[in-house]
């Protein structure tokens, strides 16, 4: 009987072992499972979200006037994307699917919800909003975007955000057009300084995760700049 219930006891060693050595490397598990099937279900929102945004009216016109122009410039554009950001930000609530965040540097593509609670950041990288302590605007609004996500729970997106570098991009899929960011700056902040949020001449958008991995004393911060966008959306 003591014989068992060592081996037993030894496997359950064994196992939590294991347990810890895959959170540590990859993050944890279970909570990624859980992440993972919500992503599908938003990328199945944000596809619909995308098919009533191509369908309407609004968006219609748009299409014809931009037809108009041959080479649209690049101000021109940006006010497209501007017009189109404020409207879609009408109908967002807290917890839906807003876009897709792209990074090649760490192989980061997933679906952004809206707002940062526990709840949302639970289903991947949330957008901070008014009940997020500090609204920001939306991608292509011209202001201060902030994104925020997990780095060692729930598929972890940015577990990796140590390793962007100045010079590499960050793209923003949104129904109504694609925005293209270039990282500029990076840097280790308190968990509560705000100033991260100040605004600039150009839109900026800014990446928070906790830091160190493990903890949540302080934020790393990764500052980007707009450098590009597309009326066409890549969703």
């Amino acid at each position: 009987m003591r014989r068992k219930f060592g081996v037993a006891l030894l496997a359950l060693g064994l196992s939590v072992l294991a347990w810890v050595g895959v959170t540590l490397r990859w993050g944890d598990p279970l909570t990624s499972i859980y992440t993972a099937h919500e992503q599908q279900v938003l990328a199945r929102q944000l596809a619909q979200e995308q098919r009533i945004w191509l369908a309407s009216p609004v968006r219609a016109r748009a299409l014809v006037d931009s037809s108009t122009t041959a080479r649209p410039s690049r101000t021109n554009k940006l006010q497209t994307i501007k017009l189109r950001a404020l409207r879609f930000a009408r109908g967002l609530h807290d917890g839906a699917p807003i876009g897709r965040i792209v990074i090649p540097r760490i192989g980061l593509n997933m679906i952004v919800v809206e707002g940062t609670s526990e709840r949302d950041l639970a289903k991947g990288p949330g957008h901070y909003n008014g009940a997020s302590g500090a609204a920001t605007a939306l991608p292509g609004a011209g202001g201060v975007v902030a994104v925020a996500g997990h780095r060692t729970t729930f598929l972890h997106p940015f577990r990796y955000v140590d390793q962007l570098r100045s010079g590499d991009n960050v793209y923003l899929e949104m129904p109504y057009g694609t925005l293209r960011y270039r990282i500029y700056f990076q840097k280790i902040v308190g968990a509560n300084d705000w100033s991260i949020l100040g605004r600039r001449p150009y839109e900026k958008l800014v990446l928070s995760a906790c830091h160190p991995l493990y903890s949540a004393t302080h934020r790393i911060i990764t500052f980007a700049r707009l450098v590009g966008a597309s009326t066409k959306s890549r969703l």
